[in-house]
């Protein structure tokens, strides 16, 4: 388990590295083999990447909710509310092509990314409130999720809200429902949760990996004869966390007078976006122009690894102005 354990760490720590190398092997297949029969197996790597995730959902976190409830209201506002706005003023101001802005506004409703509470933990933040964000955003995107694709008409033909349900019982519902269930069995059965953690973070990673592989050797040439498209995500990904992280500090600080510690959950659970959750997402419903939007979030991780990071690498100097 031991073994287990630095080897979901090494994946994690170096998810930049990684995706850029899997990214560059996709296009790589895409140019010189046909890898179509690929595309049959994406449900179920989907399905694989998620569930796994979906354990670290407890019903004891949700009962905590009470205990932390103003930091759970700012997370939620900032997760839900100021992340698609922002993206979508910035897909405007740079003229995104409506599959990016698509992509992307779904990207910012996502509840937090699977390292959230990783960076928390590391940086000394309120892991509590974290956990009871990170599940609580879960449970809202039943709802979220379907108002986003739906109502908010991001795309040029109207999603049957049928489809959008179907695509979120086997993207969501049914991996957060096994999820539980794995869980509370786990606990019942006297197994410490903690030490096959490791274990399911390792097989959410190495599916997500393997999705970004499959989606980039599918779709390479897209981003071949498309790569203008990817440039306008550079200036999006980049001004997005930068403004993202700036205002919760503000906000935190000088408006809600939070300590160092709750801002901390705050600011790991809501910047930082489930890049694995939105691809699966992505391929499941918007069919054949799936693929390619699907590709649009894993650039974005690029971005949001190198911007998370650093933050934390910075979080003593955060922690000593906080108390300054």
């Amino acid at each position: 388990m031991e073994k287990i354990q630095k080897l979901a760490k090494n994946l994690s720590k170096n998810m930049l590295v990684y995706t850029f190398i899997t990214i560059l092997l996709g296009i790589f297949v895409s140019l010189h083999y046909s890898v179509k029969f690929l595309s049959k197996y994406i449900m179920l790597i989907v399905f694989m990447m998620i569930y796994p995730m979906m354990t670290n959902v407890s019903f004891e976190s949700l009962k905590k909710i009470r205990e932390s409830k103003k930091i759970v209201i700012i997370g939620l506002f900032f997760c839900f509310i100021i992340a698609p706005l922002l993206f979508w003023l910035l897909c405007n101001i740079f003229q995104a092509p409506l599959d990016i802005k698509t992509a992307l506004i779904i990207l910012a409703v996502a509840p937090a990314s699977s390292m959230s509470l990783g960076y928390v933990g590391l940086s000394k933040g309120n892991i509590i409130a974290a956990s009871v964000i990170v599940a609580l955003a879960f449970i809202l995107c039943l709802i979220i999720y379907p108002i986003s694709i739906h109502f908010l008409s991001i795309t040029k033909e109207v999603i049957p809200f049928v489809e959008i349900i179907r695509s979120l019982v086997f993207v969501l519902i049914l991996p957060l429902t096994l999820g539980l269930i794995t869980r509370e069995t786990i606990t019942k059965k006297g197994i410490d949760f903690d030490k096959i953690k490791p274990f399911l973070s390792l097989i959410t990673l190495s599916f997500l990996y393997v999705l970004i592989f499959v989606i980039f050797s599918l779709k390479g040439k897209l981003i071949v004869t498309h790569w203008k498209d990817v440039i306008v995500i550079a200036p999006i990904a980049i001004i997005f966390y930068t403004t993202m992280i700036l205002m919760i500090l503000v906000f935190n600080k000088y408006i809600m007078g939070l300590n160092y510690e709750d801002n901390q959950a705050i600011v790991f659970t809501t910047a930082s976006k489930n890049i694995a959750l939105t691809i699966g997402l992505l391929v499941t419903l918007f069919g054949k122009s799936s693929h390619v939007m699907a590709m649009y979030p894993a650039i974005i991780s690029l971005f949001q690894v190198v911007f998370l990071m650093n933050y934390l690498r910075f979080s003593e100097r955060v922690n000593e102005w906080w108390t300054g």
